[in-house]
């Protein structure tokens, strides 16, 4: 089976870190009657031992540990030692995040490479090994990683922003591995980003609560976005990329992209009461399926269809799934970051709360 391939991948590991009438296709999954109980609900707890094995060994004479858990394959040099010893918890509970917080999905028939290195060095000398044919591409990076072909590749960059950098990066690791055909990009990076939500449990500090809204990160930088009325709109969201802005002369406006399509991805689950949350549903269930890209040429076109495949944009997975009424998504997307950025809602953002159920 023929996997696709993530163009914008690498993107996350050089952008989060530098912060520290509706047309519906098919669904498989029904409509939730309160869209917002899942996505601030707690992730159920995976059982705390998870780790099958644990063993010492060396990659091209870089000396780590292999640590083996049901879902994944984790090769570690990190020494610090709450990342070491949660990681492989936090590895296996995102996993359980991805497939059940937006629709069903299913498990990765295989289980997934991760390696997560102490320093940048030594992840510069495993990317020239493992992904020779990128590396360039790759080694521009500041900080953070990459996932290619359902392979992540990241370094230290801090506990906190380590492990949201795992739970982003794993999202694109998933669907590498899972989905048949590629989501477009404002929705793959939307729902990646949307994914590095997380907490400590309070009863369990080894245990990850994720909690796709707790992001301050990102919606410090929505909030600054809307008060300063430099919002993307959402025609503009579904016609670029992310990597297109980072060669303009302001690569401000990629992180401004990542905090929109993290509140793009909210407003697909449960913006208008819930309204486009089966649409959502259907895209992924097509796209896993490989029954994606088909719905695209022959109810688009094959200029849509083209635009799609080469370029991972355009308006037309929208207007299929979501809604063809273009103009009032933007006037419902628009008000949407208003609501969600108002006064009294970052106290909900930093309890992983819905800030619109709050209100």
């Amino acid at each position: 089976m023929s996997r696709f391939r993530l163009q914008a991948a690498p993107l996350l590991g050089l952008l989060i870190c530098t912060l520290a009438a509706c047309s519906t296709g098919p669904s498989d999954s029904p409509a939730r009657s309160d869209p917002t109980a899942t996505l601030s609900a707690r992730t159920s707890p995976v059982p705390a031992d998870v780790v099958l094995s644990d063993e010492p060994t060396s990659i091209f004479g870089i000396e780590g540990r292999s640590i083996v858990t049901p879902s994944y394959r984790i090769f570690l040099t990190e020494r610090d030692p709450v990342v070491a010893r949660r990681i492989p918890v936090f590895l296996e509970s995102a996993l359980a995040h991805y497939r059940s917080v937006l629709a069903p999905l299913p498990a990765p028939e295989q289980q997934m490479q991760t390696y997560i290195l102490a320093d940048r060095s030594q992840w510069v000398a495993l990317t020239r090994r493992l992904v020779p044919e990128q590396a360039e591409t790759y080694l521009k990076i500041r900080a953070g990683g990459f996932a290619n072909r359902g392979r992540a590749l990241l370094f230290n960059i801090g506990s906190r922003a380590t492990f949201a950098t795992c739970a982003h990066e794993g999202w694109h690791q998933y669907t590498q591995r899972v989905f048949r055909q590629g989501l477009p990009i404002w929705l793959e990076e939307g729902i990646a980003t949307l994914m590095e939500g997380y907490r400590w449990a309070e009863d369990d500090p080894r245990r990850p609560e994720f909690r796709t809204w707790a992001n301050i990160d990102r919606f410090d930088r929505l909030r600054e976005l809307v008060l300063a009325d430099r919002a993307f709109t959402l025609t503009q969201l579904l016609t670029q990329r992310p990597q297109d802005l980072l060669n303009t002369v302001d690569n401000e406006r990629a992180l401004d992209y990542y905090a929109q399509v993290w509140a793009l991805a909210h407003f697909l689950a449960e913006g208008d009461g819930g309204r486009y949350r089966p649409g959502l549903e259907a895209m992924l269930s097509d796209a896993q399926r490989g029954r994606f890209y088909g719905r695209v040429r022959r109810e688009a076109g094959p200029r849509a269809f083209a635009q799609l495949v080469r370029r991972r944009v355009g308006d037309a997975p929208f207007r299929l799934y979501i809604t063809d009424d273009i103009d009032a998504a933007n006037a419902s997307y628009a008000q949407f970051l208003r609501q969600i950025t108002a006064v009294g809602t970052r106290g909900a953002i930093a309890e992983g709360v819905s800030p619109i159920t709050t209100r």
